[in-house]
C-alpha cells in the first residue's frame, strides 16, 4: 500500500490550469496571460505555446509545447501515412496552428485571423482546462457551453461508474 502523505512517494509534475479569468485585448491583439497560468508555465519551465482553433467549439486552445507534442504523437500513431483520407485529417489538424510566446510583460500576441475566427473583439476569457487553456470571446450574453447541473451529475456518474467497472 502506498503512503500518499509522504511527499517523496507521490509527486505530480503535470501542469494544471484551473480558473475562468476575463481579460482585455489591446489593438495589436495582445492579452495578458493570467498570472496563475504564467506561474504554472514558468514553474514547469515551459516557454513554447501552440495556439489553434478548437475542433468542436468557437474558441481557441493554448497548448504548452510538451502537451501539443504528446497530442501530435498520439494523433500520428493513430493515422496511417499511406491513407489519403487520414493524411487529410492530419493536415487539416496541423494547418491551423501557430506558435506564440509570452513577452517580458506577460502578454501573448494572438494573430488577427485567429481573433476574427472566434469573434474576439475587446475582451476575452481564459478558461483553464487542466493541461490546456481555452480562450473565449467575452460578450454580454455569452455563456460558456457547459452542462446543466443535473445533466452534469448524471453524465459524470455514468462515466465514472463505467470506468470503475472496467477496473474490476
Amino acid at each position: 500500500m502506498r503512503n500518499f502523505e509522504a511527499k517523496s512517494d507521490y509527486i505530480d509534475v503535470r501542469m494544471r490550469f484551473l480558473g475562468n479569468i476575463e481579460a482585455k485585448i489591446d489593438t495589436k491583439g495582445r492579452a495578458f496571460l493570467p498570472a496563475q497560468f504564467r506561474k504554472k508555465l514558468v514553474h514547469g519551465e515551459e516557454e513554447g505555446l501552440v495556439l489553434r482553433q478548437d475542433i468542436f467549439e468557437r474558441t481557441l486552445v493554448l497548448y504548452p509545447e510538451p502537451v501539443w507534442n504528446d497530442l501530435m504523437d498520439e494523433l500520428r500513431s493513430r493515422l496511417s501515412r499511406w491513407d489519403r483520407a487520414q493524411q487529410m485529417v492530419y493536415r487539416t489538424f496541423v494547418s491551423g496552428v501557430t506558435y506564440v510566446s509570452i513577452d517580458s510583460s506577460g502578454r501573448i500576441l494572438i494573430p488577427r485571423d485567429f481573433l476574427e475566427t472566434v469573434g474576439i473583439k475587446q475582451s476575452l476569457r481564459f478558461v483553464g482546462m487542466g493541461d490546456t487553456i481555452e480562450i473565449w470571446a467575452c460578450q454580454a450574453n455569452d455563456n460558456l457551453p457547459i452542462m446543466k447541473k443535473n445533466e452534469f451529475a448524471e453524465a459524470l456518474e455514468q462515466l465514472m461508474s463505467s470506468k470503475d467497472s472496467q477496473l474490476e
